[in-house]
């Protein structure tokens, strides 16, 4: 991967026709979340939760009011979004889904409500800012509990209707708490009808019963408390999204958070948790949070470039051995990711005792190199009087995760 460092204040044109030149695409994470008749839900623990994710653009659903679209904002969310606010909200009504996004990356082009009964569906407009790339991102929150099967078809019949007028080429998704049982529903089959215009994929396509069903306990979002057994929450995408080229889904990129397929009928901070190994604190923090857990995807916006000097991806998640090992003053660490996920690499001493954080934030598929230095310039060195010895290196990348040893010599 070939990497350039800007400034960006001085240098954003030319940082801008370089992006378009070599890489030709730009990474959106968009997020869905039922946080539970909001702002009944802990505000300090869905932040716990979101920062974790960071998604560019996020969908939530259940908010009780328009006034706790605006607290949603204030106490769970970063200043770097902004909300939809002119959709009527109301917790009970089905209009409760509402939108946040980051300004710097997307602009928001506006709203329109599709009456439904007894549920409508809220569609948001987005173009990305620097592709130009145009994004329709229906809310949807349908009705609950298996007897209201035939109110589920009736709404996802009035959704098909509006996106039936879309072209084969239009970027669309539907994204929310859909409250459907099995694949075999009548709704969820019209969802992904291909007979006509505006159908939708399911990225995992998951086939069988989500109810209650151990075999497909990877996938399931519901309930944080009761015990993880049932899928209610997806991201369903429209073909134009599905195939290369403008908006694309990433592939492999969908993530149901906190569900590391090791908590069927259990709650989510029980012990052991693959997800949050070193920080048990945010498995009780999405059970605090709302009884569904969050689900997350991520989209490319551009269309793809064939610069011949852009190696191929990884295909499996790796951390290698440092290098030069023993080390001092400073050594390389290199690994790769298949997927684009949250890293951590963070650095160790015998006792378990955290030396350094290297790496702590959101990147793209593909292999990196991050320098460890036990000089007082190192990056986030903790203590800069390090004894020879030896040390551990983990990295962290989403539920995968690696540790290795190395060697300090002075």
């Amino acid at each position: 991967m070939i990497r350039i460092v800007v400034k960006r204040k001085l240098l954003l044109p030319i940082l801008l026709i370089f992006t378009f030149s070599l890489y030709g695409q730009e990474t959106v994470r968009i997020a869905s979340y039922n946080v539970k008749q909001f702002p009944s839900a802990s505000e300090s623990n869905l932040k716990i939760v979101l920062n974790q994710i960071k998604p560019t653009i996020l969908m939530v659903t259940e908010l009780d009011g328009t006034t706790p679209v605006q607290r949603f904002l204030s106490n769970v969310l970063t200043p770097k979004y902004k909300a939809s606010t002119e959709v009527t909200i109301k917790w009970g009504t089905g209009n409760e889904c509402a939108v946040f996004y980051i300004d710097s990356l997307i602009t928001y082009l506006g709203s329109n409500m599709i009456s439904a009964v007894p549920r409508p569906f809220a569609e948001f407009k987005f173009v990305h800012k620097i592709t130009k790339d145009t994004l329709i991102v229906f809310g949807a929150h349908l009705k609950a509990y298996p007897e209201e099967t035939a109110s589920r078809l009736t709404a996802v019949n009035v959704l098909r209707n509006r996106t039936s007028q879309f072209k084969l080429t239009a970027n669309y998704m539907v994204v929310g708490d859909f409250n459907i049982f099995t694949s075999t529903e009548p709704a969820f089959q019209k969802l992904l009808d291909q007979s006509s215009n505006g159908y939708f994929i399911d990225m995992l396509n998951v086939t069988g019963s989500w109810n209650k069903n151990s075999q497909l306990a990877q996938y399931c979002t519901w309930s944080t408390s009761g015990g993880i057994n049932t899928r209610f929450d997806m991201i369903l995408i429209s073909k134009a999204v599905n195939e290369k080229g403008g908006v694309d889904y990433v592939p492999d990129s969908f993530k149901i958070f906190g569900n590391d397929n090791k908590h069927y009928n259990s709650s989510v901070n029980v012990a052991p948790n693959d997800w949050f190994l070193n920080d048990p604190s945010i498995g009780t923090a999405l059970k605090n949070a709302s009884d569904h857990l969050p689900v997350y995807a991520d989209f490319t916006f551009g269309v793809p470039t064939s610069v011949s000097t852009t190696e191929n991806l990884p295909t499996t998640f790796e951390l290698k051995q440092n290098y030069p090992n023993p080390f001092n003053p400073e050594t390389v660490i290199s690994y790769k990711l298949s997927a684009s996920s949250n890293v951590q690499l963070k650095v160790y001493d015998l006792l378990g005792r955290e030396i350094a954080t290297l790496v702590n934030e959101f990147k793209q598929a593909g292999t990196y190199n991050s320098q460890f230095s036990t000089l007082p310039t190192g990056r986030q060195v903790r203590n800069f009087q390090l004894p020879s010895g030896v040390y551990f290196y983990q990295l962290k990348a989403d539920n995968f995760i690696q540790t290795k040893k190395m060697i300090l010599l002075k």
